[in-house]
């Protein structure tokens, strides 16, 4: 699926960003204008794929044989969007996108996408700017806000990878930044919708660290083959098209939601195998769930505890999920950068002592925003009606729903008291799996809906849909709104979406009778045993 976003308008409802059905790079863009570099050349791209994946992950990607995935994409064209966004808050640039002549060198004038070589490392530099003391400003635009701890670690990471090249390429910096999208930012309020952090005294762990890194990197991808790795952690999350090994379906590996720092601590041990790893302190109870149900090939059941969170439900039961769309650039008035805008929900409705739970007997509604404006008014408005006052609404992580409410929440204050007791009545089913009160040993670990499912319906599934995951949802979205595409594609997508979400809200339907008939209990009845 590819993913192609222009940036068509800036206004005070909001930066304009719309799929292009074309995928013709866009004037000015990255693409567009800057140099091809070879496989052996370790760019910033791949140093930083090497100390946040690993020497494998970046030997692959560089030949080509691992790609971004459709969420990764989607994120690189926001970025792209945003650098040249950037360029415009330092007048007179001049693009480069390749190695700098010796007059653009003169410290006279922004350069954009400049590029320095030294042996078989390349760095392209988002903007060089004069510094007042004749020498240079290396500025790294980022299209975060940079409210993580993580993104900040990388932003350095990024930062000094680059100061030390061209330190080595004998270019005189005089200072470091980041520039990042300003959190705080609402569109279309007087904060600057950009805001620049200062590096320079921040970096020394981390060139040392590009120091040491840097030489092994270059001599990993001038190799003919990948390297093997020693097993760890990150072998769970690998996605080399060639595993390094060999390792059993079930292993501590997949132990769910282990510590990462007693994940390595177990690894260092030299166990592997989940008889290796049986009676050690590090493990919960939901390992131990989880251990049990991998060795017997059965479901570990627990029964109590599954009853208990069971009757905590009050009916009707409203099996609720949304579809959200995130843009770098505020998309409409009073919205911040990456915040996420609901379009779509799905919701279930299952009333109390209800005869059937066959799916076309269960009450069904459904939203999609199928306009280029503000989705968020009629979403609400809707919402506001298929909910009544009473009742759980049922979704399978929480905190995700509990997000966009209070987004609307806020958005929409004529409605806070409603919102408020959306989110008091939420339910989280998904909780009953990721705290091990249920665990099937097809579900290898994870606790998604989509690991959960086949458990209570092998035959119910996403494989026959056209949109099978949330980030495919979002492009599909993006593409469906875009005025070049059709009267006839936009239908079809249409129809694509309301298809995965409906799945998403059946699915958790299904889990919820399937669930309450194997522990005893009555699917649309408070408190009701099968067994009386």
């Amino acid at each position: 699926m590819d993913v192609h976003l222009a940036l068509t308008s800036v206004a005070s409802d909001g930066y304009k960003v719309h799929f292009d059905r074309s995928g013709a790079p866009q004037k000015g863009s990255r693409s567009a204008q800057r140099d091809r570099l070879g496989p052996d050349q370790l760019t910033k791209s791949r140093y930083m794929t090497g100390v946040t994946e690993n020497k494998r992950v970046m030997w692959f990607e560089t030949r080509g044989r691992l790609s971004p995935d459709i969420g990764e994409r989607w994120r690189m064209e926001q970025g792209n969007l945003v650098a040249e966004l950037a360029r415009e808050e330092f007048p007179n640039g001049e693009f480069v996108g390749g190695p700098p002549s010796e007059d653009q060198l003169q410290p006279t004038r922004p350069l954009f996408e400049a590029r320095f070589a030294v042996g078989d490392m390349t760095v392209r530099v988002d903007v060089l700017r004069p510094a007042p003391s004749g020498g240079w400003v290396l500025t790294e635009v980022k299209s975060s806000t940079m409210t993580s701890r993580s993104s900040r670690k990388k932003a350095k990471q990024d930062v000094a990878f680059q100061v030390h090249v061209l330190d080595q390429a004998g270019l005189p910096l005089d200072r470091a930044e980041v520039m990042h999208l300003n959190p705080d930012y609402v569109h279309p309020d007087e904060e600057e919708l950009f805001t620049q952090r200062d590096l320079t005294g921040e970096l020394d762990e981390q060139i040392q660290e590009a120091r040491e890194k840097a030489p092994e990197f270059a001599a990993v991808l001038d190799r003919d083959e990948p390297p093997m790795l020693w097993p760890s952690r990150t072998c769970n999350t690998c996605d080399c098209p060639e595993p390094c090994h060999d390792l059993p379906e079930h292993s501590v590996l997949t132990l769910p939601r282990l510590y990462y720092g007693h994940l390595d601590e177990i690894i260092d041990e030299g166990r592997w195998t989940l008889e290796d790893v049986e009676g050690h302190p590090h493990l919960k109870s939901k390992h131990r769930n989880y251990i049990q149900a991998a060795q017997s090939g059965e479901p570990y059941v627990d029964t109590p505890e599954v009853q208990r969170a069971l009757s905590e439900l009050e009916y009707p039961l409203y099996f609720l999920d949304f579809e959200a769309i995130d843009y770098a650039l505020p998309p409409f008035e009073g919205t911040s950068p990456w915040e996420k805008i609901p379009f779509q929900y799905s919701l279930h409705v299952v009333e109390e002592g209800q005869e059937s739970l066959r799916r076309e007997d269960v009450t069904h509604k459904e939203f999609l925003h199928t306009g280029d404006g503000d989705p968020r008014p009629s979403l609400a408005e809707r919402l506001l009606e298929d909910i009544g006052p009473n009742g759980s609404i049922v979704v399978y992580n929480a905190t995700f729903e509990k997000g966009i409410l209070e987004d609307l929440q806020e958005a929409f204050p004529q409605g806070a008291d409603r919102f408020q007791s959306f989110i008091d009545r939420l339910w989280d089913q998904g909780e009953i799996f990721q705290e091990g009160h249920y665990v099937h040993p097809s579900q290898k670990g994870s606790w998604s809906l989509k690991k959960v499912l086949p458990a209570f319906d092998p035959d119910l599934d996403y494989d026959d849909l056209d949109v099978q995951q949330g980030m495919e949802a979002v492009v599909e979205y993006s593409r469906m709104i875009a005025p070049e595409t059709s009267e006839s594609r936009a239908q079809e997508i249409e129809e694509d979406l309301l298809a995965y979400c409906e799945r998403d809200t059946w699915a958790m339907v299904v889990i919820h009778k399937t669930l309450s008939n194997l522990v005893g209990r009555n699917a649309t009845a408070p408190g009701a045993s099968t067994h009386s």
